[in-house]
């Protein structure tokens, strides 16, 4: 029997779409009759899916959290939390990171240790660069691991420029997503109006939304039949409807967290989505597999899935004209829109498969069975592997198999 360790470095929010993958490897796992362990930052109550690991019979450690300034410190400072990893022997800790940066410590630790570890990445941001004392530790993070996971190339890329080396081992690999596979949610009826949803928590510095309301409030588009309804839940929810209220704005609506995706686009034309730092969202996912059109920035692997004036639009850059260019472009097709909605609905099943986290499962089970997948890199190996070996090589691991 195989045994698993997985940690999750947020400590900022009770849930997110960058746990689901995570979460859901480790359910896969824990089904297959898998030891598994899990540590998280403690929640009161219990999020849902931290319950349902629990229902799965997941052994599970809620970690408290140090104060911002203990890290710089560690050294000086008890072992913990990462003296969870002596308590029980495994064959490989997943560290899942919300951004590229933050599993360096854990990293770390199971290096200490000699324990074989495996690095995922979420988010990455183009602003997100570190100090080079900083940068030499996730450098040594993602060469000393027996395998790093990006949810989009173009994250694995540029975070292979902020540390200023190649990532041995490196492969992409696609989240989950809250809609079936086989989604077919019939066309909005018509109203007269074009009807964009953006699915997404409500956190401007990553998600955007305030360029959604800035361009909306230029002349053009307040004379045309045209609404925005924000789904979801976050820190800036008051300050964005004060923003929308100080421009007299009557075409966006704030309609909270759905839990019923699929409803959503039953609703709703086409996704706007104006990230200035992402991973790759599910909510791309999500609406491409319900047959509609995506409206998104360049921004880490929005544009992966989708081809512009194609199946999508994409946005040069987060910026208000940026925005404002692409949503004409759709503007201008919103006649086309159900065509174009399924050119994506194609698209995204050639990329993402139908349950990738069992793929994810598979990948890591294969690499512990394999005779030299997981070791703990030493210095020498780590300058082989920057100088270029056979297992260098980037897997696309999200394509069906």
């Amino acid at each position: 029997m195989k045994n698993f360790a997985f940690v999750s470095t947020i400590e900022t929010t009770r849930w997110g779409g960058s746990e689901e993958l995570w979460q859901r490897v480790a359910v896969w796992l824990a089904s297959e009759g898998m030891n598994v362990r899990v540590n998280v930052k403690g929640w009161r109550p219990d999020p849902a899916p931290i319950q349902q690991l629990l229902a799965c019979g997941v052994d599970l450690t809620r970690r408290r959290t140090r104060p911002p300034w203990a890290e710089r410190f560690r050294r000086f400072l008890p072992d913990e939390p990462y003296r969870w990893l002596d308590q029980d022997s495994c064959d490989i800790v997943v560290i899942s990171q919300g951004a590229n940066f933050e599993g360096q410590f854990w990293a770390s630790a199971c290096r200490k240790r000699g324990i074989p570890y495996a690095l995922i990445a979420q988010a990455a941001g183009e602003l997100w660069w570190l100090d080079d004392p900083a940068a030499d530790h996730v450098r040594e993070a993602y060469e000393g691991a027996a395998a790093s996971f990006f949810v989009s190339r173009a994250n694995l890329e540029l975070t292979q420029r902020q540390i200023g080396t190649a990532i041995p081992r490196a492969q992409v690999v696609r989240n989950p997503f809250n809609v079936s596979y086989d989604a077919t949610p019939a066309w909005p009826a018509e109203s007269g109006a074009l009807r964009l949803a953006c699915v997404a928590r409500i956190a401007a510095k990553f998600k955007g939304q305030d360029l959604i309301i800035e361009a909306l409030a230029t002349p053009k588009w307040r004379d045309r039949p045209l609404h925005v309804t924000f789904y979801g839940a976050g820190p800036n929810e008051r300050s964005l409807r004060h923003q929308a209220m100080l421009r007299d704005l009557s075409c966006v609506t704030f309609a909270g967290y759905v839990k019923d995706v699929e409803q959503i686009w039953a609703h709703n034309h086409a996704l706007l989505l104006t990230s200035r730092v992402e991973g790759l969202p599910l909510a791309v996912v999500e609406a491409m597999l319900c047959g509609r059109a995506c409206i998104v920035t360049d921004v880490a692997g929005n544009a992966e899935l989708l081809e512009d004036n194609f199946s999508g639009f994409v946005a040069a850059a987060p910026t208000v004209p940026a925005v404002d260019e692409a949503l004409e472009r759709a503007w201008q097709r919103r006649h086309e829109l159900p065509e174009i909605g399924a050119r994506a609905s194609e698209a995204v099943r050639r990329h993402v498969p139908r349950d990738p986290a069992e793929v994810f499962a598979r990948i890591l089970m294969g690499q512990i069975e394999s005779t030299s997948g997981l070791t703990v890199r030493t210095p020498s190996s780590r300058r082989r592997a920057a100088a270029g070996s056979a297992d260098d090589e980037i897997i696309d691991a999200a394509l069906p198999v």
